[in-house]
């Protein structure tokens, strides 16, 4: 093992987050402890969705240690030899630390919960490995303050899987001009096709813009989204605030503007991707959630609408094909 490696130590909801997650630490080490194995195997029987991950990791634990000595899983089994030795596998090993053996000793936590038997595996690796850096991930705030205040020197949160390293650096999505807004356009040409209204100002108005940024005043009636710009001038749809806080989609209603223009984003087909971020509490999650859930529904409504239209059309078909001969 090289010193520049890292060792990780996984906490339970980690590999139920994620449940190959053991395969995303590249070159580095990762052990599982026996109270993490068994939290999975307790969790893998319930009649819950978690129950489904719990399962998956368990599986995927044992593809990997399955041929190994009891001697190999404590020394560390490399996971590149069990997945092959392209560039993607990771090159470190997988090890189970029996934290059960472990000893309570005065500057240990009581070995009465699990959370703190991970800690002490993790801080008993730790120890036998002063040269090296070893990290206990978890995604349970309070168990990293636990660790810190019990010694571990690195406590980390799962990240991986996440697709934006840190949401300061994303733009808010919107942004609020001072005043009212038409009071600083000098010039403006519009156009209208059907319902909807596009503005053309000049690009000063908004010199650091981006495609379906909403725009907002301290007015009580102006919105807009950036639907285009060139050189010269920005377009600008004119939604308002009442159609925004008059969106609906299949009952939901937003509760303040920042929730109609993520409705109004999410409702619009031609854009792709839409991330919403924000403070617990502020209804990204809820929002989502309901669409997704009333999305499978429709969709589900729509396939078996048309499974009924396909036995009728058959049915149809036959009783066309069909003599009747009387003698």
């Amino acid at each position: 093992m090289s010193n520049n490696t890292i060792i990780y130590v996984l906490d339970t909801n980690i590999l139920l987050h994620e449940p190959f997650a053991f395969l995303s630490f590249k070159e580095h080490d990762v052990v599982v402890p026996m109270t993490v194995l068994e939290e999975l195997d307790s969790i893998k029987d319930r009649r819950k969705d978690v129950s489904r991950d719990a399962r998956v990791a368990i599986r995927g634990l044992e593809d990997v240690l399955a041929n190994a000595t009891p001697e190999e899983i404590i020394a560390g089994v490399p996971l590149a030899t069990n997945l092959g030795n392209n560039e993607q596998a990771p090159s470190g090993t997988l090890s189970i630390i029996n934290d059960y053996a472990l000893k309570q000793t005065a500057s240990t936590l009581s070995f009465n919960e699990n959370d703190n038997r991970i800690i002490n595996a993790a801080i008993h690796i730790q120890d036998d490995n002063p040269k090296r850096k070893v990290v206990l991930v978890t995604k349970d705030i309070n168990m990293r303050l636990k660790a810190k205040g019990a010694g571990m020197g690195h406590v980390e949160d799962y990240r991986t899987d996440q697709l934006i390293d840190d949401v300061r650096f994303l733009t808010k999505g919107y942004h609020t001009f001072e005043g009212d807004f038409w009071q600083q356009v000098k010039e403006c040409e519009s156009e209208t096709e059907g319902r909807t209204t596009t503005h053309y100002v000049k690009k000063d108005v908004l010199p650091a813009t981006y495609m379906n940024e909403y725009l907002l005043d301290e007015s009580e009636h102006f919105a807009g989204r950036v639907v285009g710009w060139d050189d010269e001038r920005v377009a600008i749809q004119d939604l308002s605030r009442e159609r925004l806080m008059a969106k609906n989609a299949w009952g939901i209603h937003p509760k303040n503007i920042y929730q109609g223009m993520a409705m109004d984003a999410l409702l619009d087909p031609t854009i792709d991707l839409v991330i919403l971020t924000g403070p617990a509490g502020c209804g990204k999650t809820g929002i989502t959630a309901s669409f997704f859930s009333l999305f499978v529904q429709t969709y589900l409504q729509t396939l078996f609408l048309l499974k009924k239209l396909s036995i009728y059309n058959r049915l149809r078909s036959n009783l066309s094909n069909m003599s009747l001969r009387v003698t």
